[in-house]
């Protein structure tokens, strides 16, 4: 655990302060960001109608190779302090404090987490360029999420860093799962992808578990580093996200298809 928490030189230069600061002037270009993306893509699809699909594996490949480097690291730096101190301090402590966002070996982590959004938005131009479907859970989840990250950068909230950890992880799956299907020498088991799904969906429950405890606290008037505001708009989206999930899951794992016996 003490590799884990040996600080990176870059992490040393961490500015909290500066950042907050850039943050507070340009979050809101995420709304234009945003709907732009939106335009792009159901724009993309209109296109493609008219054009033969292309392959991609390799860069499809190389792409959640990269992310899933990316989400390890990012999964053992956060993930390594949060499991100490929770060891240390316990669950109450652990899920209130804010300290994490402005320590220098970990918060740089927060912000790059943050960052991380924006590009991971082009993996929808695979989607669009191999003409595969498209679902609404997958774009509204892309912009939803990269909206809220940037939103709440400068007002922290404690029970954020769960749900930057629990991303970081289950992207470390879900990316390598990319990876190894865009191969195409190994054939991946079903049961892959319902884990896969099975853990997005307890990554949201989860969120509105720690969202809830959060707004319990302040009820309770028990110190707690949480805002009503951010509590509301973190219970909207993960509970959206919940059904969407539930959903999904329902739909290709579950009912049965057309045609088939019973």
């Amino acid at each position: 655990m003490e590799l884990l928490q040996a600080p990176f030189d870059p992490e040393n230069h961490f500015n909290f302060s500066a950042t907050v600061e850039w943050m507070d002037t340009w979050w809101t270009q995420c709304f234009y960001i945003s709907a732009l993306y939106v335009l792009l893509v159901h724009w993309g699809q209109h296109k493609m109608k008219e054009n033969k699909k292309f392959g991609l594996r390799k860069p499809l490949f190389l792409w959640s190779l990269a992310l899933a480097a990316f989400s390890a690291i990012g999964f053992f730096r956060v993930g390594g302090q949060f499991v100490t101190e929770l060891q240390s301090t316990g669950w109450h402590e652990t899920l209130c404090t804010i300290d994490f966002y402005k320590a220098e070996n970990h918060g740089v982590w927060c912000f790059i987490f943050l960052l991380s959004k924006l590009p991971e938005l082009f993996d929808t131009l695979f989607i669009v360029l191999r003409k595969q479907k498209l679902i609404f859970l997958h774009w509204y989840h892309h912009i939803t999420v990269y909206c809220f990250c940037w939103y709440t950068y400068s007002t922290p909230n404690g029970h954020t860093r769960l749900f930057m950890i629990m991303n970081y992880f289950v992207h470390l799956i879900m990316y390598s799962y990319y990876a190894i299907r865009a191969q195409g020498f190994v054939k991946v088991p079903r049961a892959v992808s319902i884990a896969i799904t099975c853990l997005q969906l307890i990554q949201m429950l989860c969120g509105i578990a720690a969202c809830s405890y959060s707004l319990l606290m302040l009820l309770n008037d028990v110190p707690c580093n949480a805002q009503y505001r951010n509590i509301y708009v973190s219970l909207l989206m993960y509970s959206s996200y919940a059904i969407l999930f539930a959903r999904f899951f329902y739909v290709n794992y579950l009912k049965k298809k057309e045609g088939t016996s019973s």
